[in-house]
């Protein structure tokens, strides 16, 4: 199995659950850490990829930007498809 290439950091295990369904739909690698927020999360991803749970909300956060959510979103199965489609570099596909 490949090693993770997307970092989660969250520790609610419902956000947990969705998220990972999400990756296990499209295949791709997760890591989930417990304390760190999603800007730290992307710096431990090998693609700069991260997603963090902050004020019930889900933020998707590049390393390469300044450190700020990409995107933010309620839906956490949805950001982790997002999230799981940059990895693979699939299409997003439509979104709500």
């Amino acid at each position: 199995m490949s090693p993770p290439a997307v970092v989660l950091a969250a520790d609610d295990p419902e956000v947990v659950r969705l998220v990972r369904a999400a990756f296990e739909e499209e295949a791709v690698p997760l890591a989930v850490v417990a304390t760190t927020d999603g800007a730290t999360a992307a710096g431990h991803s090998p693609l700069g990829i991260g997603l963090g749970q902050r004020a019930g909300r889900i933020e998707l956060v590049l390393a390469a930007a300044s450190g700020s959510p990409y995107l933010v979103g309620d839906d956490a199965r949805m950001m982790g498809r997002i999230a799981a489609r940059l990895a693979a570099r699939r299409p997003l596909g439509d979104l709500p």
